[in-house]
């Protein structure tokens, strides 16, 4: 995910590196809020389904970017991107998570 962030970074985009429910939920009420939660690879899908499922709670509209397994089990394809086919490391990761952010952005 090194990469991924690094190149988030230099988009200017800033990125919050969680690693349980209490952390997001700590870190979203500290910055006011996240357009996006990204979830790596290698989370746990029922780790990451509690941090989903904790901040919707708050933000029932907080889109999501996947590198892993379907989460959700709803299909919102304007809020959720499932970019497991993508390797966090590449270029094309990055790009895809780049449009559906800017994407985002319309909506």
């Amino acid at each position: 995910m090194a990469p991924l962030l690094a190149g988030l970074a230099a988009h200017g985009i800033a990125v919050d590196v969680i690693r349980d429910a209490g952390a997001a939920r700590t870190a979203f009420f500290a910055s006011g809020g996240h357009d996006c939660l990204v979830v790596a690879p290698d989370v746990r899908p029922g780790l990451a389904r509690a941090i989903m499922t904790s901040l919707r709670t708050v933000d029932p509209a907080l889109p999501l970017a996947n590198f892993g397994p379907p989460l959700s089990g709803r299909d919102r394809p304007a809020f959720e991107a499932r970019l497991g086919a993508y390797h966090p490391s590449s270029r094309a990761a990055l790009g895809a998570l780049l449009r559906f952010l800017h994407g985002l952005a319309r909506h």
